[in-house]
């Protein structure tokens, strides 16, 4: 890329940080199913986080392979861990995705007052993802459009509430959603560690692109580690004010966390606009992320990884025949996700994405010392940050619970049979 065409150490920490906001929409009612409490979790969460920054800092500069999280794999696994890490990585992304759609049906049962029931609501969600599915069949002219737009849908409520909320701020009910179950500190952080992971949703893509940043090896670590701090502080920020300001028994079984914060504080005409800022944000962010993994499973097609039917696009660019399968796989996960609330169906949802998202983590991880020593490089640092990156991608997988630890067990068997009765027959064109 040519120089002038390049961004500076300001300019990609705040790209970086605007790539990490798509996990704070049903957040706060997340943290307080286990109370203000998960504010140690917010904090261990943070510190490990920054290492693994770090360590996809570090694979963003060694790696010479393509397919991002898949290419990393590929230097200690070769190509079956390439296909592996893009495979659980795709179905992480279409099972997060189908959270979205959750969190968009929710806040519009919020906005319009009505009570849905578990069938109801699924059957809402399946139109909400058909529906921004469609959305990115004209181009990505307009994605790129309404994901920016969607993305300050999310970002300025959250500052507002930020910084105006502070005056709402109760001592009385924030020192009573402290502790609602009475559980210890190490309990605590196990069970918010989930909630308060999804925040730094996009962490491992902000790293992907080296070529775009003036003295990548200097200023991508420094980048990411200081977006993922500006982060973990923001959602601390928002979630504890909100915590003082909507009552715990409120907050944990709301369906529109922020709608009802700013109903709290300045009434409910503000609570509806605010709403429905979040409904857009939502539904923008869904287009672009049908978007992403639309592009996912296009790329993996062209390497021979995915059927063919994903690689095949309109005059537009577009794999409009993939992203109709991708959808309607991912209709089937809505409904055998169904769930007593739409907080719970979000809950399973956010638990069965992050333990498919670790599994790419974990190859990385484990595949970093080789990639910087075929680099040239043999940094203790380096190593340490790999070693702790991949011991924490782990803890965080345990803490999801053993039914969505099970279902990624099956997913990555299933990834597997895939690859030795299909994609590892394949010819390969990628750089093993």
């Amino acid at each position: 890329m040519p120089q002038n065409n390049k961004v500076g150490l300001i300019q990609f920490t705040i790209l970086t940080t605007v790539s990490m906001t798509d996990g704070i929409i049903m957040l706060p009612t997340m943290v307080a199913t286990v109370g203000a409490i998960s504010i140690y979790a917010w904090i261990e969460t943070i510190i490990c986080v920054m290492i693994l920054a770090y360590a996809f800092a570090k694979c963003g500069a060694y790696s010479k392979k393509s397919g991002g999280l898949g290419g990393y794999a590929e230097y200690a696994f070769g190509r079956s861990g390439n296909f592996i890490a893009n495979f659980t990585y795709a179905i992480a992304l279409m099972i997060a995705n189908v959270g979205i759609a959750i969190s968009v049906v929710a806040y519009s049962s919020a906005f319009f007052d009505v009570e849905l029931s578990p069938v109801d609501a699924a059957f809402l969600a399946g139109v909400v993802m058909i529906m921004t599915t469609a959305a990115n069949f004209w181009g990505t002219r307009m994605t790129v459009k309404l994901g920016f737009t969607a993305m300050m849908c999310k970002l300025i409520p959250a500052a507002i509430m930020s910084i105006c909320g502070l005056y709402f701020f109760d001592p009385q009910i924030f020192n009573a959603a402290w502790n609602p179950h009475h559980y210890t500190a190490v309990r605590a952080i196990g069970s918010a560690n989930s909630f308060t992971l999804w925040a730094f949703l996009g962490l491992e893509s902000a790293c992907s692109n080296m070529d775009r940043v003036e003295n990548p090896r200097k200023n991508v670590p420094v980048a990411v580690i200081s977006a993922t701090a500006i982060i973990g502080i923001f959602s601390i920020i928002y979630t504890t004010v909100i915590q003082g300001i909507v009552p715990n028994s409120v907050l944990s079984v709301s369906n529109a966390p922020f709608g009802d914060a700013f109903a709290y504080m300045y009434g409910p005409v503000a609570g509806r606009i605010v709403t429905a800022f979040m409904i857009f944000g939502c539904a923008g962010a869904l287009i672009a992320w049908q978007f992403t993994l639309g592009e996912l499973l296009r790329e993996g097609a062209g390497e021979g990884y995915f059927p063919e039917i994903f690689g095949k696009v309109t005059k537009d660019g577009v794999p409009v025949k993939g992203m109709i399968v991708m959808v309607l796989i991912q209709l089937i996960m809505i409904f055998f996700t169904i769930s007593p609330t739409m907080v719970k169906q979000f809950d399973v949802l956010i638990q069965l994405a992050t333990v498919d998202n670790l599994v790419p983590y974990v190859l990385a991880m484990a595949s970093l010392d080789i990639m910087q020593k075929e680099a040239g490089h043999n940094e203790r640092t380096t190593r340490l940050a790999a070693v702790i990156g991949g011991a924490y991608s782990m803890y965080a997988t345990y803490q999801c619970g053993m039914d969505a630890v099970t279902a990624g067990m099956m997913t990555v068997l299933l990834g597997y049979m895939i690859y030795g009765v299909y994609a590892g027959q394949k010819p390969y064109t990628g750089h093993l």
